[in-house]
């Protein structure tokens, strides 16, 4: 995966529109296919159901998901429109898809100006993203859900949870623990309460 150090070197040195694509794909971890052939009518830059965020309507083999867009993909997506004349988001001077070949060839020219590994393809930018999300100790079953994967054993694998996030979730557990016995000792007290009156005239 990018560092946030060699994520900011490697977008430098990209033209604007593989700049942008990477950016997306970073900020929503879609696959390089569901970039290149995302269209406007996908697209929703004004938050739903009273999220805070954005959203977007994701397409794959495996899934259809809504995915939220954070502030620097929705920034992005607003100058696309601006700009944009095709039904594409990502659209060439004819307006048609780009060929993701086209887009390899600007990701590896960035790569060797950089000197970073022949293994770093354009994939790595959703396996960053996804890293990301485990990092930050969100579960299998959501990223499965924001990634579209096919199996809970896919998403699996960015879970890494440290010593401080197994010490959270008992933390949690402890909490709700708490929580669930006084509410317990609440009703017990009611309950008591109302047995006195009615045994009272």
């Amino acid at each position: 995966m990018l560092s946030r150090q060699a994520e900011f070197l490697y977008l430098a040195v990209c033209p604007q529109r593989s700049h942008d694509l990477a950016i997306l794909i970073l900020e929503t971890g879609l696959r390089i296919g569901e970039a290149l052939s995302l269209e406007w009518a996908d697209v929703s830059l004004a938050p739903l159901t009273g999220a805070r965020f954005g959203f977007r309507e994701g397409k794959s083999k495996n899934a259809r998901r809504t995915i939220p867009l954070t502030d620097r993909a929705a920034a992005i997506l607003h100058a696309c429109r601006d700009a944009s004349v095709a039904p594409l988001v990502f659209a060439n001077r004819a307006g048609q898809r780009y060929l993701v070949t086209s887009i390899n060839d600007l990701h590896q020219k960035a790569r060797k100006a950089l000197k970073l590994p022949k293994d770093f393809v354009i994939h790595f930018l959703r396996h960053t993203m996804l890293t990301r999300l485990g990092e930050s100790s969100v579960d299998a079953f959501t990223i499965m859900r924001i990634a579209g994967h096919s199996s809970i054993t896919v998403s699996q694998r960015y879970v890494h949870p440290s010593p401080e996030a197994v010490e959270r979730a008992f933390e949690r557990l402890h909490s709700l623990a708490l929580t669930a016995t006084k509410s317990l000792k609440c009703c017990y007290r009611l309950q008591k309460s109302l047995h006195w009156a009615k045994r009272c005239p």
